[in-house]
C-alpha cells in the first residue's frame, strides 16, 4: 500500500507524544506517506502540515497502512486503544509495531488482541531519547513475527540504523529493553553523585564531564571482565576482591555524607558487596556479587 508518491510504503502511527511526533516526522521527511492518530487530534497539527494525513479514528489509520506503529505512554494504553476496536476488524497483512514501555503481560496480551484480528505483532523497545530518532547508532530493540519484522525492517531502520532482533518470542524484547535501562539510569544515578561530590569540592560540571570518560572506559572494561568470569565461573579475587571493595567505597560513602550529597547509588552497591560478604564471597572478585545478587 503506498500514497506517497514514492514507491515507499506508508506507515501509520498511533501516538503523537514526544516520541511519537519525532518518529512520525522522521518517516515524513524520508519520503514515507505517514498517518497519524491520536487521541487530543489538536496534537497532530504540526505533522499536517508537514505533510501528513489524519486519522479520526485508531481504525481508521490502521487501514491506511500495512505497517502500524504504535507509541503511547504506555503499553497498557495501547491495550486500551486495541482493545476498543470493532471486533470484525479484520488486520490481514498488517503489521502492528508497539512501540510503547510496559510489561511482559501487557505484550502477551497485546499480541493477542492482534492476533484475534488476524494481525502480525511486533513488540519494541526505543534505546534513546526523542533527539536520536533517525541516527546510525540508534538502537530499537524489537521481537515478534520474523517475516513481519523484516518485511518492513527497510523502514524501521529509517527510524534507528542500528536495530536488533531478538527473535520470534514478542516477550523477549520487553525484558531485555527494562534491563539495559536499569543498568543505564542505574549507572546515571551514580554519575550524578560524583557530579554533586566534585562540585562541593569547587569542581565544575563541565570539568567531571570532562574526566568522566576516564571512569566510562573504566566501566565499559569492568563489564566485559565481568561477563566474562561469570560465563567462565570464575571468581578469583586477585584483581581486587568484595572485601577490598567494600572498603573504598565506605571511603566514597564517607565523603558524600560529609558533603551532605545524596548516596543512594552508593548505599545500593555496598548492600549487594556486603549480600555478597555474607554469603561468604567476600574474597572473591567483584563479578561474584551476580551470583549472590541472583534470585
Amino acid at each position: 500500500m503506498s500514497k506517497s508518491g514514492s514507491n515507499k510504503p506508508c506507515v501509520s502511527v498511533l501516538g503523537l507524544g514526544a516520541m511519537g511526533s519525532v518518529l512520525a516526522r522522521t518517516l515524513l521527511q524520508a519520503g514515507y506517506g505517514v498517518t497519524v492518530w491520536n487521541r487530543s487530534p489538536e496534537r497532530a497539527t504540526a505533522l499536517l502540515q508537514d505533510g501528513a494525513s489524519l486519522a479520526r479514528e485508531a481504525s481508521e489509520a490502521i487501514n491506511a497502512s500495512n505497517l502500524i506503529i504504535i507509541c503511547m505512554i504506555d503499553k497498557a494504553v495501547s491495550q486500551d486503544v486495541l482493545s476498543s476496536l470493532d471486533p470484525l476488524l479484520d488486520m490481514s497483512g498488517k503489521t502492528i509495531v508497539n512501540m510503547s514501555t510496559g510489561t511482559v503481560d501487557d505484550v502477551q496480551r497485546i499480541a493477542k488482541r492482534v492476533n484475534q484480528h488476524n494481525g502480525l505483532y511486533v513488540d519494541a523497545g526505543i534505546m534513546c531519547y526523542p533527539k536520536d530518532i533517525g541516527e546510525q547508532h540508534t538502537t530499537i530493540l524489537y521481537s515478534g513475527n520474523s517475516d513481519a519484522y523484516h518485511a518492513h525492517e527497510a523502514t524501521l531502520k529509517v527510524l534507528a540504523g542500528n536495530p536488533k532482533f531478538l527473535g520470534a518470542d514478542p516477550t523477549a524484547c520487553t525484558p531485555t529493553y527494562l534491563a539495559l535501562y536499569a543498568f543505564y539510569f542505574g549507572a546515571f544515578a551514580a554519575w550524578l553523585e560524583g557530579a554533586v561530590l566534585a562540585s562541593c569540592a569547587g569542581v565544575s560540571v563541565q570539568d567531571f564531564k570532562a574526566l568522566s570518560p576516564i571512569m566510562s572506559d573504566m566501566l565499559v572494561d569492568g563489564i566485559n571482565t565481568a561477563a566474562d568470569r561469570i560465563a567462565a565461573s570464575d571468581f578469583s579475587g586477585e584483581q581486587a576482591s568484595v572485601d577490598v571493595h567494600v572498603a573504598g567505597q565506605e571511603v566514597v560513602l564517607d565523603a558524600l555524607q560529609r558533603a551532605n550529597a545524596p548516596h543512594a547509588s552508593t548505599d545500593a552497591y555496598l548492600s549487594y558487596c556486603r549480600l555478597a560478604q555474607t554469603a561468604g564471597m567476600g574474597e572473591l572478585d567483584i563479578a561474584s556479587l551476580f551470583k549472590a545478587m541472583h534470585p
